[in-house]
């Protein structure tokens, strides 16, 4: 049971996904049956191979949302990877299923943060459009995918930070205080982190921030976005006022 493999990327703009992979369990082994995302086919059939060892295939009628893990010749992608089993006329068990969904791994934050939801939904969609073997149809992946990315859609935001006597704040609403120690606003679309620290503090302190930043663009960010310091105030200032963030007094 195949479909026809297709290796070409799908439109993912707005989308915190780079494209899925589905396979399906047969006495061999699970089997790669479609293929919409940049990974050639060798790299598919090793993440499902790695994804599928990684969880166990089918053990205890486990099923759900596991991962992330990492996408074998490809440091830039990890992978999602969700498990079900449709009814079958030929297993009693029923038919092994599992679909990857693959992104970059700068885009970790935003996974973990609609982590639950995206389990919620492929829940939704399997009991809806994949309840046994007979749906397992390429046009029924490819639209599973499509209103996947419609209702997960990417939205960068501007984030706001402070560190202030050594207490960090992130601020919401494009509006900030200016902090005595460090002042931060991150352009997610861009990604670049900007950061303005006074002249006149104390190295120790100047390191200790710089740190705290860079941490963060580690922990959030996987060091994919640019930390750019910004040496004037009044530089920093305008750098706010033509991303329309609003100064408190």
């Amino acid at each position: 049971m195949t479909f026809k493999i297709a290796t070409e990327p799908t439109d993912t703009i707005d989308s915190i996904f780079d494209g899925i992979l589905f396979a399906i369990g047969e006495e061999t082994g699970p089997s790669l049956s479609l293929n919409l995302s940049s990974l050639d086919e060798r790299g598919a059939i090793a993440t499902i191979i790695h994804g599928i060892t990684a969880v166990g295939m089918g053990e205890n009628n486990q099923k759900g949302l596991f991962g992330p893990i990492p996408v074998p010749y490809n440091e830039a992608f990890r992978a999602l990877i969700y498990i079900f089993t449709v009814k079958s006329k030929t297993l009693a068990e029923g038919r092994f299923c599992s679909l990857f969904l693959i992104f970059k791994k700068e885009m970790i934050r935003f996974i973990a943060n609609v982590y639950s939801m995206i389990e919620s939904l492929l829940n939704v969609y399997q009991e809806n459009y994949l309840p046994s073997e007979d749906n397992l149809h390429a046009e029924t992946i490819k639209q599973i995918y499509k209103e996947l990315v419609a209702n997960l859609k990417l939205k960068p935001k501007k984030r706001l930070f402070r560190i202030n006597d050594g207490l960090t704040v992130e601020y919401e609403d494009s509006k900030i205080k200016l902090g005595n120690e460090l002042t931060s606003l991150i352009d997610e679309k861009e990604k670049i982190i900007y950061t303005y620290i006074p002249k006149n503090l104390e190295d120790e302190i100047k390191e200790k921030v710089t740190k705290i930043i860079k941490q963060l663009n580690k922990i959030e960010y996987q060091n994919m976005f640019t930390i750019k310091p910004i040496l004037s105030k009044k530089s920093f200032i305008s750098i706010l006022n033509k991303h329309n963030i609003i100064i408190i007094e």
